[in-house]
């Protein structure tokens, strides 16, 4: 016995797939998830201990992030940013072994190499293995939103992407992060401090790597906000 299905059926079935692949497709950027939440947890933490504000998590925000996570998937470019008016922090690492709060501390952990008695990164210049511009997003007190990224995986197996927008956009060179609002930015400073000698810059960098174990993972440029 044959049954007839209408047409008009299969076609709300297909549309009814379709929202439902969407939906799922979309939601990692959308859905205040746990990953999210431990995103968010984790940056108000490391707030805290310096004295600043908490931030709010920004669906937008987290869209955008999304979308620049998505677009890299084919060269999985850590080192490459948006054109995005906002703060930007990136990190990548080959296997996804790291948590979210772990990738917010090793981002915070670039503290070790800004200088708060002059406002200015011990880096000169400021390198892959030696830099404070997570840092830096991640603290400035005048920062108010933050939107993360899920996971991405890239493709044909190049690793693990997480991109993390903020807004407004602070980390402008020079002055002081924690209290932006009463400082001038220095630009040329008569003594400015000496880098650090790279043996140590390799060991700290190395803790950033996924626990040391050699080019498994790696941050990205902390975005510079060059309007100051």
């Amino acid at each position: 016995m044959t049954i007839l299905i209408p047409k008009i059926q299969i076609l709300s079935a297909v549309l009814l797939l379709f929202f439902i692949f969407t939906f799922i497709s979309s939601a990692d950027a959308t859905t205040f998830d746990w990953v999210q939440q431990e995103f968010l947890k984790a940056h108000n933490d490391l707030r805290a201990s310096v004295g600043v504000p908490p931030l709010q998590w920004d669906a937008n925000l987290a869209n955008f992030a999304q979308s620049w996570a998505n677009s890299r998937k084919q060269d999985c470019n850590y080192r490459q940013h948006s054109t995005s008016p906002y703060g930007e922090n990136i990190y990548w690492e080959l296997y996804r072994q790291t948590p979210a709060s772990g990738v917010v501390q090793k981002w915070f952990s670039e503290k070790q190499f800004f200088n708060q008695a002059t406002n200015l990164c011990n880096c000169h210049p400021e390198r892959e293995i030696c830099e404070c511009g997570h840092y830096l997003n991640i603290i400035w007190r005048t920062t108010t939103k933050v939107g993360c990224s899920s996971f991405t995986y890239c493709n044909d197996q190049k690793g693990v992407y997480v991109v993390c927008s903020y807004d407004p956009i602070g980390n402008v060179k020079g002055v002081n992060p924690l209290n932006p609002g009463n400082n001038v930015a220095v630009t040329s400073p008569s003594l400015p401090p000496k880098p650090l000698n790279n043996g140590t810059a390799r060991h700290a960098r190395g803790q950033g790597r996924g626990r040391g174990r050699g080019r498994k993972s790696r941050r990205g440029r902390g975005r510079r906000n060059k309007r100051v």
